[in-house]
């Protein structure tokens, strides 16, 4: 299979008032979506799962909604805190790998 898919990282740091929704995203390229995943990652700390997507339809797990618009995916954070201060990091699974990029956005919170 000769793959041509890719990801396009944005490398934006975003600072919001704790409880104001933020969103954050990244852009891809891909014959075939199979699935994409966000990750969580604090420095010196491994990262941490925080959705799946298992098709373009819009998923929500507790605060985080996963919504794919084309190419481009959205992570919507409800009510974030000063904890989830982080970086983030989408995974997409196409139709020849899995492509796990360096963080995209960077989430800085300030208290209320």
């Amino acid at each position: 299979v000769n793959c041509q898919d890719s990801v396009q990282y944005q490398n934006d740091t975003i600072t919001v008032t704790e409880g104001e929704n933020v969103t954050l995203y990244c852009a891809f390229k891909l014959r075939a979506l199979n699935g994409l995943q966000w990750y969580k990652m604090i420095p010196g700390s491994s990262p941490v799962h925080i959705i799946f997507a298992p098709t373009k339809e819009k998923r929500r797990e507790e605060r985080f909604t996963v919504d794919i618009q084309g190419d481009i995916c959205f992570l919507h954070i409800q009510r974030p805190s000063v904890s989830d201060s982080a970086l983030y990091l989408c995974a997409v699974h196409a139709q020849c790998d899995t492509m796990i990029g360096r963080p995209v956005q960077e989430l800085h919170m300030t208290s209320s």
